[in-house]
């Protein structure tokens, strides 16, 4: 079973940051890693769903032309907003995965998936990747950052999440970074 979305909502209502990503290095790093693994400068669009509270959607909107952001979370995603303010290119909703996934078929440059994929069941991950293979357009790339241990409330760990990724038909692997606690790679739709 997926991880409810009320799981984090809680989490963000009892701290503004609940996994330091403004300010842990370990965090700063990951994110300044992920970035550096893009091969590309510049995306015309991208979307990245489960934003929190828009870290990532900051660095992002840096190299894209369009971002569309997305959380569960209501506090997160008014946190990501505020986040953003200054970045018109930015837009960030609300919305549920698997069921609300931020798309149109063929539509995006750059899907990023950060720190999601091991909170949702087998299904609902098999649906979320789907979802981003179908958002992308040819050649587009897809992102994924995750932390490697399984975190208590989540069903899987970041390993699995990126064996699926790798082991995807429609996708090939660009770029693989492992490290001890986290993995980022980078995959293009074939």
């Amino acid at each position: 079973m997926s991880t409810p979305p009320t799981r984090f909502e809680q989490l963000y209502q009892n701290d503004p940051d609940p996994w330091r990503t403004a300010t842990s290095w370990y965090e700063r790093r990951k994110r300044a890693v992920a970035l550096s693994c893009l091969p590309r400068p510049h995306y015309a669009s991208a979307i990245e769903p489960a934003c929190g509270t828009g870290e990532l959607t900051a660095a992002l909107a840096r190299r894209c032309g369009r971002l569309a952001a997305s959380d569960a979370s209501k506090t997160a995603t008014a946190r990501a907003r505020r986040r953003v303010a200054d970045q018109e290119h930015v837009e960030v909703r609300r919305s549920r995965l698997p069921q609300q996934f931020p798309s149109e078929s063929n539509s995006a440059e750059l899907v990023v998936l950060s720190e999601i994929l091991y909170y949702l069941a087998e299904d609902d991950a098999a649906s979320v990747l789907a979802a981003s293979v179908r958002a992308l357009r040819p050649a587009g790339e897809l992102l994924a950052v995750h932390w490697r241990p399984q975190a208590p409330d989540a069903p899987s760990d970041g390993d699995s999440a990126h064996r699926r990724l790798r082991e995807h038909p429609d996708l090939d692997v660009l770029v693989s970074h492992i490290e001890s606690d986290f993995l980022v790679d980078v995959l293009r739709r074939a």
